[in-house]
């Protein structure tokens, strides 16, 4: 097997060129430099031949591959028809929320109701706590 077969096969699979380099002994440098369009488009090229075997099979009478190329038709047709509607309406994504602020847990909570214990209540500043201490 070439070695740019290999680099393209272990690019689709999602390893990083450290890896690709390491696996093949060579430096990454060297890798970038010769096989550089396969690390570009390792995926793209992959999945163009599953996608042409997938398809064979469907025509060989694989009705597994018939049912899963019609998900995928399915879904990219959908995925064009949002992107068309977004276009068409002029919509930007989404603006980020602002942050909520953290939910306290329950010490936290309840050093909180210690501190203010008492207030506005008949006992006063009987409850509140000393200064300099933590509450009990």
């Amino acid at each position: 097997m070439s070695i740019r077969r290999t680099v393209e096969e272990m690019r689709s699979c999602g390893e990083s060129e450290n890896v690709i380099a390491r696996s093949l002994g060579i430096d990454v440098d060297t890798l970038r430099k010769h096989c550089a369009d396969e690390l570009d488009n390792g995926f793209s090229n992959r999945r163009r031949e599953v996608i042409g075997l997938l398809y064979k099979s469907a025509r060989g009478g694989n009705v597994t591959a018939q049912k899963r190329l019609e998900e995928m038709t399915r879904l990219a047709g959908a995925a064009a028809e949002f992107d068309a509607r977004q276009k068409e309406t002029g919509a930007t994504p989404s603006q980020p929320r602002p942050a909520r602020s953290p939910k306290l847990g329950k010490k936290e909570v309840q050093r909180e109701e210690a501190m203010t214990a008492g207030l506005n209540s008949e006992w006063g500043d009987d409850l509140a706590p000393l200064p300099g201490t933590k509450p009990n």
